[in-house]
């Protein structure tokens, strides 16, 4: 059995009186794809969060890679998620004017490599999303679809172990999504760990396991057999 990626436990994260994650628990790992799905307000940000290490649980245990987020500094915990997570989002995050080239380059900004490896592993990791013949063109010279699988060449030019997709499809039309998620499929495929979070459930029942949230817990997980008297 390979290791876990992430660990969840017991965790609970509150606003006031309201409880948007109540004791969740959570084991990926390393090689797993998975969806996390839910309706709207059913907590799946604030899970998100916590597993990105944007946010600290109100309780409970979060683990990533062996690593307890409560034992780290916020520097700590910071170089963590740049070495460990790859986040990709429903809404791209591509500044205007910036070619995808440097884009995808920028997802090494802050390992302190020299500007000239980052670019070629730029080109490196567009072309193995597909876009080796954008390399120079800017967000708005490239359509959705384009557009997210730059994101996603961001997301991963740092091979984190851990890809967060957030609504990857979300914007898209539904050819431009096929293709970004068989993109997922593909690097799911070559070891990365994947976790789409969504709330489209035809999404979440064509990947190997699903994990149902609704008004803050986890209501179902697929790979955890239901109990007979559920």
């Amino acid at each position: 059995m390979k290791p876990p990626v992430l660990e969840l436990s017991g965790v609970s994260k509150t606003y006031g009186d309201v409880a948007a994650l109540a004791d969740a628990g959570l084991v990926v790992r390393r090689g797993e794809m998975l969806a996390i799905v839910g309706p709207s307000g059913a907590g799946k940000s604030t899970l998100l969060n916590i597993i990105g290490t944007l946010d600290r649980p109100t309780s409970g245990t979060v683990r990533i890679v062996g690593h307890s987020v409560a034992d780290l500094s916020d520097r700590r915990l910071s170089a963590l998620r740049a070495a460990t997570v790859g986040f990709v989002f429903q809404s791209f995050h591509l500044a205007a004017g910036v070619p995808a080239l440097d884009a995808v380059a920028d997802g090494l900004l802050y390992g302190g490599r020299p500007l000239r490896e980052r670019r070629r592993l730029a080109r490196h990791t567009l072309r193995r999303v597909g876009l080796g013949h954008r390399l120079y063109h800017e967000p708005h010279q490239l359509s959705g679809g384009e557009k997210q699988r730059v994101a996603i060449a961001r997301a991963v030019i740092g091979d984190p172990p851990l890809l967060l997709a957030d609504e990857p499809t979300g914007a898209l039309d539904s050819r431009s999504g096929a293709v970004v998620m068989e993109l997922l499929h593909e690097l799911h495929r070559a070891g990365t760990t994947v976790v789409v979070i969504t709330h489209d459930r035809d999404i979440a029942a064509s990947l190997p396991r699903e994990v149902r949230i609704k008004d803050g817990r986890i209501e179902h997980d697929s790979t955890v057999p239901e109990r007979a008297d559920a």
